[in-house]
């Protein structure tokens, strides 16, 4: 009887210390630095960062009511529709300050509902194809000290009748990943 118990309980010391164990890897392998890990080499760097916000131009009665705020490659802005015809579009510049290249991964815009985005157009789009070098068809290549320009616009549809026009105040925000190359 007593060898039964202690055969439980070492049992149960195994599969709590296995759980753990699994908990603990688990929870280190959903950290994410950043780096693909095949590049990393001693001294370099990774610094991709939007670097300046262009003017705003509205056309219309559109009103940036927000600041276009940047941390990173991420932007967060607000604005006003009122009417079809309406429109908030400046540019952004992203900068390669690290001693790594960096490859155009992913744009991502948030903000909108699928409701609103049946009437609001709302895009991202890179301007300068200067910068989509051979070695890469599918996206941008940053290289060391390179910049890249994108241009955000969103506009209210003119192809809204007067039944379903109405006035839009959406927060806004995009971010752009790139990946190290």
């Amino acid at each position: 009887m007593e060898f039964q118990k202690r055969h439980i309980l070492l049992i149960i010391v195994i599969v709590i210390t296995g759980i753990l164990i699994w908990k603990l890897n688990t929870s280190y392998s959903a950290v994410d630095i950043g780096y693909s890990g095949r590049n990393i080499i001693s001294g370099d760097k990774w610094g991709i960062n939007i670097i300046e916000v262009g003017k705003v131009t509205t056309e219309g009665e559109a009103i940036l009511t927000r600041e276009v705020s940047t941390i990173g490659t991420t932007l967060n802005f607000d604005v006003s529709l009122f009417k079809p015809g309406d429109k908030v579009s400046f540019d952004i510049t992203v900068g390669n300050t690290s001693s790594l290249p960096a490859e155009l991964y992913a744009l991502t815009l948030v903000g909108l509902s699928n409701t609103d985005s049946e009437v609001i157009d709302y895009t991202i789009l890179p301007i300068d194809s200067s910068l989509v070098h051979e070695e890469n068809t599918n996206g941008s290549i940053i290289k060391s000290g390179e910049k890249q320009i994108f241009n955000i616009t969103v506009s209210y549809s003119e192809n809204v009748s007067k039944m379903e026009d109405r006035e839009f105040d959406l927060n806004l925000g995009s971010t752009i990943i790139y990946k190290q190359k």
